[in-house]
């Protein structure tokens, strides 16, 4: 599945790809391919995905992963 989102954090970035959903015992993976972002994004901040703010959990390379 491949759903263009937007990101945002203060301004909007860039409009990132969902590049899979998994879900596992009720919580959600969402990794999403968002080179600018990811390029200064630490573990723990906090990114604004279609206005809901979700944590960062995971960064491999320009690819971002959250749960919710």
């Amino acid at each position: 599945m491949r759903t263009g989102i937007e990101l945002f954090t203060g301004l909007v970035e860039e409009k990132g790809i969902v590049e899979s959903v998994t879900v596992i015992n009720g919580t959600a993976d969402l990794k999403v391919c968002a080179p600018i972002v990811s390029a200064d994004a630490k573990i723990g901040d906090s990114v604004a995905i279609n206005g809901c703010c979700l944590t960062v959990v995971s960064i491999e390379g320009s690819h971002l992963t959250f749960q919710a």
